[in-house]
């Protein structure tokens, strides 16, 4: 019984936020967690303002493979978040899901075979 075509397909790729705050992405490397005299070191206060972030220089503490990322490059109303890929490959004639995976943001993503 045939339930999936061998011809048909598609791939759908989405970011997914990750639970990781931008008050996280620190850069690489930097000694303290918090302020001296911060009054929440759990949740510490950060400048970011006017400050040059990437994944090169930066990390997220708590989720260190999430990445900076935003849908598209040309999208200047939207902020890029701490992000993963999510692809779905589907087969087109039923609509079924055939595959699905999350993977590390590269810049690449939908070009990258399942």
């Amino acid at each position: 019984m045939n339930l999936v075509s061998d011809e048909h397909f598609r791939v759908d790729g989405s970011l997914i936020e990750a639970w990781a705050s931008l008050k996280s992405f620190r850069p690489k490397n930097q000694g303290s967690d918090h302020a001296p005299g911060d009054d929440d070191p759990g949740n510490p206060s950060v400048e970011v303002h006017g400050e040059q972030r990437s994944n090169r220089t930066h990390q997220s503490t708590p989720d260190p493979e999430a990445r900076l990322a935003k849908k598209s490059k040309e999208s200047k109303e939207r902020e890029a978040r701490l992000c993963y890929w999510l692809n779905h490959l589907m087969e087109n004639c039923h609509g079924l899901l055939v595959d699905s995976r999350v993977a590390i943001v590269t810049g690449a993503e939908e070009r990258h075979e399942l």
